[in-house]
């Protein structure tokens, strides 16, 4: 039975969870570092084995209850009421300690395989159910934007499992630790296969890119002036969609034969939808350049954020409705169902909008129709363009497309089917429109993950429900103990304070 904690292991337990959380706190926030989250849990997991259940469930929720405060001030910027904002904060927390008791369970028990398995699968399972109703915001994957050869598993597994890699890691480490030599040794070499062939795997996969049979110039454009975020009167509208069309001309003069503009240049009643639709079409048609529009389109009856498409021939050729619509922000706009795609001489074109890349529908409906290039109006909200921005660059690594984002208060950013981002640059409300031109691969990469869909998070469900069973199946016999007590770890803590003072003599 475990002893009270004392003094020395009371601060053990205290550092243990300000080296955790400051981990969480530098990857989970709006310019993640991608390094930390991968020893985040370690110092928690190590040290919960040798504590009773209740002290280890409060270290684990204080350790990712601080590291979570890192979004606090963009939810508040978001204006999330006080409830929802605790709500965000609580649950990944809760999910957390959950993984980590299960881990102390079954370590304690003799079983080091189970336990391993049993943090990082709590996790993505915890993770894979919230996205189902609120899309993938905040999903440990997402912190791997910058790690490429990791990024790579989201072509074979989608985002799940990046997520359980990266909780994996920790949990292998911690069980090396507490374990006896032989067993020891066994999780040491499984802990070499595993990781290496994950490393192994993107550093395949990166450096075996296909060369893309075509490639096409693109220019992206958009305008942070406040008199130009989203002009809500027909005349500002259609004056804001006259210097845009200006822009497109440009644009078209350098080279470009694709423009693309933001999500909700502009709030376009039925009034003046025509008048827009002409514009644009004599636009395009003058100056041989396809061009993608985001508008609000308001009718008598409904209203729809949309994006069309005017090809270089001067036709309306395609028009996409948003998906994933912002709640309380979009409460009154109705969603579209259908995909908008666009075959070419290049290959194929789709059209999506800005929250639908926070989920793997559309996109993996792109992936399936075979998509080179996808191209996304957006807005973000200025703080989160780095985070938000490049969420959507894993719908891309997992569906094999090249992607094309312009957002408002946000980034211009091209990305390819691995990741790369091969041009990007900052909207700023210093110049009346910020501009980006560069060449895209158009070129489409049959993955695993379009086909298959999220059969790894499914997994993760089955296997955290058989560990879930097991444990509670087992609650009343007898826990061995293969870790040191609490009061052997507070031994230890001891010894290296006496070892400290005896050298300082």
């Amino acid at each position: 039975m475990d002893s009270r904690p004392d003094s020395h292991l009371l601060l053990l337990m205290m550092f243990t969870v300000a080296i955790s959380s400051a981990a969480f706190y530098l990857s989970l926030g709006l310019e993640p570092w991608w390094w930390p989250i991968w020893l985040a849990a370690l110092p928690i997991l190590w040290i919960t084995p040798r504590i009773s259940w209740p002290v280890a469930a409060a270290v684990a929720m204080a350790a990712r209850l601080i590291g979570g405060l890192s979004m606090w001030g963009y939810h508040q910027r978001l204006q999330f009421p006080l409830w929802l904002r605790l709500e965000v904060l609580l649950a990944p927390s809760l999910a957390f300690c959950a993984g980590v008791l299960l881990f102390r369970g079954f370590l304690r028990r003799g079983k080091p395989w189970f336990a391993i398995l049993a943090f990082p699968a709590a996790m993505v399972t915890y993770e894979y159910l919230i996205s189902l109703v609120f899309g993938t915001f905040e999903i440990t994957g997402y912190t791997q934007l910058k790690n490429l050869p990791v990024l790579q598993l989201g072509s074979l597994t989608g985002l799940w499992g990046i997520s359980f890699a990266v909780m994996l890691f920790p949990s292998m480490i911690a069980a090396i630790l507490l374990s006896q030599r032989k067993m020891r040794l066994q999780l040491m070499i499984a802990f070499a296969i595993i990781f290496g062939g994950v490393l192994m795997y993107g550093g395949w996969r990166l450096l075996t890119t296909p060369r893309a049979p075509h490639t096409i110039a693109v220019g992206l454009v958009a305008s942070d002036l406040p008199k130009n975020f989203f002009p809500q009167n027909d005349a500002e509208a259609m004056r804001l969609m006259r210097d845009y069309a200006e822009q497109v001309k440009l644009l078209s003069q350098r080279g470009a034969k694709i423009v693309v503009l933001p999500e909700m240049t502009a709030l376009v009643r039925d009034s003046i939808s025509g008048q827009m639709d002409e514009l644009f079409q004599e636009t395009a048609r003058a100056a041989s350049v396809q061009v993608v529009v985001g508008v609000l389109h308001v009718t008598p009856n409904n209203a729809f954020n949309e994006a069309r498409l005017y090809s270089d021939m001067g036709a309306l050729k395609a028009v996409y409705r948003k998906h994933h619509l912002v709640p309380v922000i979009e409460g009154r706009t109705s969603p579209g169902d259908d995909i908008s795609v666009v075959p070419q001489a290049v290959g194929t074109i789709g059209l999506e909008i800005c929250r639908d890349m926070d989920y793997s529908d559309p996109a993996r409906r792109y992936g399936k129709a075979k998509a080179g290039l996808v191209l996304v109006p957006a807005w973000d909200f200025d703080v989160d363009r780095l985070w938000h921005g490049h969420m959507a660059i894993m719908r891309a690594v997992e569906d094999g497309f090249t992607l094309v984002r312009v957002a408002k208060a946000g980034l211009l950013t091209v990305s390819d089917d691995r990741g790369h981002v091969l041009a990007e640059a900052v909207t700023t409300p210093k110049e009346p429109f910020t501009t980006l031109l560069t060449t895209a691969p158009v070129r489409h990469d049959v993955t695993l993950y379009q086909s298959w869909g999220d059969w790894f998070a499914w997994i993760n469900l089955v296997i955290f429900a058989c560990l879930f069973a097991v444990f509670v199946a087992k609650q009343s016999t007898k826990i061995s103990q293969p870790v040191a007590s609490c009061s052997s770890a507070a031994q230890e803590v001891r010894s290296f304070t006496n070892a400290a003072h005896s050298r300082r003599a």
